[in-house]
């Protein structure tokens, strides 16, 4: 009889929860679109175009290269026998610096010299005979075929000694290779090799390296939409890194091909003035063209901000509503990192910072300062 009346009771609980529940998911389903339109946007980073460049945009960096430098090596093979200079040593054109052992080229050179005299006497007999050859047939004591002969004669020990010549000429040569100079004026910044070591001709044996400290060069490599303004003749102003040390230089060469990979065009300038302990050879340098360089009118963004496709550029610009619109402009690289928009983008605009960024047109964003 308890049972009874209980069955009912348990029946409409479960017929309550089950309404319950189902009114749950349906509020639940209705709340979704809610949430999906207020979700979390995309935060991207706005910037506004620049009217002005840094000076950096107008700045090289290089370095100071010496005109003359170069691996001394001997011009003949052999045993190092004497060194004549050292680490540290100025020395002039043509000064010796190493001797090797001579002693092998000493007597090639006797030997031509013996060979010399014989072809000499050998000639001075000849002519003789071919003088007397000559007076004899005007008298008819020999025939012309007999002059001949001795004319024959002449001209073959007549070549034999300049071919002895030659061959002295040759030895005293390599005799003279044994010694090493130097090929222009400058600095011994390195020995290369150790007195006693054998060197060779091929491959060549560095035994020096020597640097003409006197005529350092500035080379640069300038954005080719700066190098336009550079002149042939201009002075310029840099210091040396990292002392800071300024000089000046005048620019001697303004290269004709730009670099396809860094779009940059070789100058070089001769340092004029004053010199310092700190503008050494291979020396880090930086270079102001502030005063050659005019880089014009437009807007300037950051590499990034701009997006290329093919030979068109654009842009993602934020409106006031934070909604991101595609614009197409008119831009050039006017250094690595930076670019100068030239049409289709106003100065008061605001621009994604990173333009690589998924957006879509039209898509609403979060703006991050």
């Amino acid at each position: 009889m308890r049972l009874s009346r209980l069955l009912p009771s348990l029946l409409l609980a479960t017929l309550l929860a089950t309404s319950l529940a189902a009114c749950g998911q349906s509020e639940a389903k209705a709340t979704l679109p809610a949430t999906a339109e207020g979700g979390a946007r995309l935060g991207v980073r706005v910037i506004s175009p620049s009217t002005s460049v840094d000076g950096q945009l107008v700045r090289a960096m290089g370095s100071l290269k010496p005109r003359n430098e170069a691996q001394v090596s001997a011009k003949a093979g052999g045993t190092i026998q004497e060194f004549f200079a050292d680490v540290g040593d100025d020395v002039k054109k043509g000064a010796p610096l190493a001797r090797l052992d001579p002693a092998n080229a000493a007597i090639m050179v006797e030997q031509a010299k013996a060979g010399l005299a014989v072809a000499e006497a050998s000639l001075q007999s000849v002519r003789q005979d071919y003088e007397r050859a000559k007076k004899l047939v005007e008298s008819g004591g020999i025939s012309q075929a007999g002059l001949d002969r001795a004319e024959a004669g002449y001209q073959q020990a007549e070549a034999g000694a300049k071919q002895a010549q030659a061959a002295l000429q040759a030895a005293q040569r390599a005799y003279a290779d044994h010694t090493i100079r130097a090929p222009f004026d400058g600095r011994i910044t390195a020995r290369l090799a150790n007195l006693g070591e054998y060197v060779s001709v091929m491959p060549a044996t560095p035994i020096f390296s020597l640097v003409d400290l006197n005529n350092l060069e500035v080379v640069l490599p300038v954005p080719e939409t700066v190098v336009g303004a550079v002149r042939h003749g201009a002075t310029v102003r840099g210091v040396v890194n990292p002392s800071g040390k300024a000089f000046e230089a005048e620019v001697t060469v303004v290269g004709a091909a730009v670099n396809p990979q860094s779009r940059t065009v070789e100058v070089r300038a001769k340092l004029v003035g004053d010199r310092s302990d700190e503008m050494r050879p291979h020396a880090i340098v930086e270079v102001d063209f502030s005063s050659q360089a005019e880089v014009g009118s437009g807007l300037f963004l950051p590499t990034q901000a701009v997006i290329r496709e093919g030979d068109a550029r654009f842009v993602w610009v934020v409106d006031a509503a934070s909604k991101v619109m595609r614009r197409q402009v008119q831009a050039e690289a006017l250094t690595p990192g930076v670019v100068r928009v030239t049409s289709g983008l106003e100065g008061s605009e605001q621009v994604v910072q990173d333009g690589s960024s998924n957006l879509q047109d039209g898509m609403q964003v979060q703006v991050i300062r």
